[in-house]
């Protein structure tokens, strides 16, 4: 297995064939139109209320009407785009980019994405295979030949009741993937993989909002540290007391998504509804989300253990589900089990600061692995420690500091600036990474002994900007939680 870097960030945009941006900006313009037509309907029919229902986000399909008002002015438009002109023009990052393309294009391995580096890897057709059917097996079964189907009736059925059936699409299944965790530990050797599933049904979108608005007013109740960034993380931390006489336990969810079973989420919505109304058919909605299947190879799988109940990587509503069972989980973890720490969770992230001997630590350590067991979830956990890599940033009791971090083998990639984004955005790429770095910094020391391989990510993307450290005032950090 080569890993492979294309020594630039894959945000970069190559220029376009001047075929590929007609037919883009016309379909843009056409989107544009058609929001100027209803605009128009509206306001030339005031009688004509549009509905007030909640359509969760789905268009409606039916066709805009036409508004001779705006005869003239479409006709104008569509005259701006016969009349663009194209120039030529080139540079390194663009004549790299398209070698780059052709020669994936020769080539006979597949490339697949690390997870969480800038990584990529060449495979084989029969290593991919043998990884993928791996990942499946090992928590998939085959599954009935109707099984599909049944999920599409229930689809209809919701969208029906919710008079959104002329709105959503059916399921529309697509192959599963995998990404390689090439941050774990032994990869080279037992390459380790997370199963991306994007096979799901629209009704995600719609549980997605309602458990978004499930746990907005469960935190106005339960006060958990549910972080949803590095600057909450950080303002927990600013506000931990006598640092220095305290220790960190860090632990890791492992596979939290497809971890969490039927009955736990039957719990957790249970537990939420006592603090806000959460109706049957809501419920039904969010539980019959979570009802997927995979496919790999045209074959129909389902998980093992839990019928066909799966909150699946790549889920509309999965971050949303997991922060509902954070809430769950934190909330007994603080009260019914009684640990005297201060303890916070970012999805499947977990960071507890406590004081007390290193056994009493480990007391604690040990009460915890028990608890997460109860709900059948294997934890990666490590205790006494004075100094955590935390999402992207590193945390020292000791010195009651914080700085940037990057996860080791990881490449600093920026979008370059010989990209065809617009002027606009390039402009204030340098800006918005020195804005950044400068937060994860308690200060100028530690931005100082940090940034240097920032400098040269910036400087070899482009840039002629030097990074500088220039806080942030503390009040607009604590409102990004």
């Amino acid at each position: 297995m080569n890993s492979l870097n294309f020594g630039y960030s894959l945000k970069n945009i190559p220029k376009s064939t001047n075929k590929d941006y007609l037919i883009r900006i016309i379909n843009m313009t056409e989107k544009f139109l058609i929001r100027a037509r209803w605009k128009a309907f509206f306001y030339l029919n005031p009688d004509c209320k549009p509905t007030n229902k909640d359509t969760f986000g789905f268009k409606s399909s039916k066709p805009t009407p036409h508004i001779k008002e705006l005869d003239h002015f479409e006709t104008e438009i569509y005259n701006l785009l016969t009349n663009i002109r194209f120039e030529s023009f080139t540079n390194q990052l663009q004549t790299k980019m398209r070698n780059n393309v052709k020669d994936i294009k020769n080539d006979d391995k597949l490339l697949v994405k690390a997870d969480k580096t800038t990584n990529f890897y060449k495979l084989s057709t029969s290593q991919y295979r043998e990884l993928i059917e791996q990942n499946i097996t090992k928590d998939y079964k085959k599954a009935p030949p109707d099984l599909a189907k049944s999920i599409t009736t229930k689809d209809i059925t919701i969208a029906k009741s919710l008079n959104l059936d002329t709105r959503i699409e059916v399921l529309a299944q697509k192959e599963a993937f995998i990404t390689l965790k090439d941050h774990k530990p032994n990869f080279n050797n037992k390459p380790s993989c997370r199963l991306i599933n994007p096979t799901k049904s629209n009704i995600g979108v719609i549980s997605k909002q309602l458990l978004d608005n499930i746990n907005t007013k469960l935190l106005q109740h339960i006060k958990v540290n549910i972080w949803k960034n590095s600057y909450s993380v950080i303002n927990w931390f600013e506000n931990i007391k006598n640092k220095s006489s305290k220790s960190f336990i860090t632990f890791d969810i492992c596979n939290f998504y497809p971890s969490i079973t039927e009955d736990l989420l039957h719990k957790a919505l249970s537990f939420a509804s006592h603090f806000t109304n959460i109706p049957t058919e809501h419920q039904e909605i969010i539980l019959h989300s979570k009802k997927s299947i995979l496919i790999s190879n045209g074959e129909q799988w389902t998980k093992k253990h839990d019928s066909n109940f799966d909150v699946t990587m790549g889920s509309y509503d999965g971050a949303e589900t997991c922060q509902l069972i954070g809430i769950y989980l934190l909330n007994l973890l603080t009260t019914e089990m009684n640990i005297e720490c201060n303890l916070g969770l970012y999805r499947d992230d977990g960071l507890i600061v406590c004081e007390g001997t290193p056994r009493h630590i480990e007391q604690n350590k040990k009460q915890i692995c028990n608890f997460f067991r109860k709900f059948n979830l294997s934890i990666t956990i490590e205790a006494n420690k004075k100094i955590v890599n935390f999402l992207d940033v590193t945390f020292n009791l000791t010195n009651q500091s914080y700085k940037p971090y990057t996860k080791p083998g990881n490449t600093i990639l920026y979008v370059h600036k010989q990209s065809d984004h617009p002027p606009a955005v390039l402009k204030n790429i340098p800006e918005n990474i020195n804005k950044r770095l400068s937060s994860l910094s308690s200060n100028e020391e530690e931005f100082n002994t940090t940034i240097q391989p920032y400098q040269e990510a910036l400087s070899n993307s482009g840039y002629d900007f030097k990074l500088k450290y220039n806080p942030t005032p503390k009040s607009n950090n604590n409102n990004k939680n």
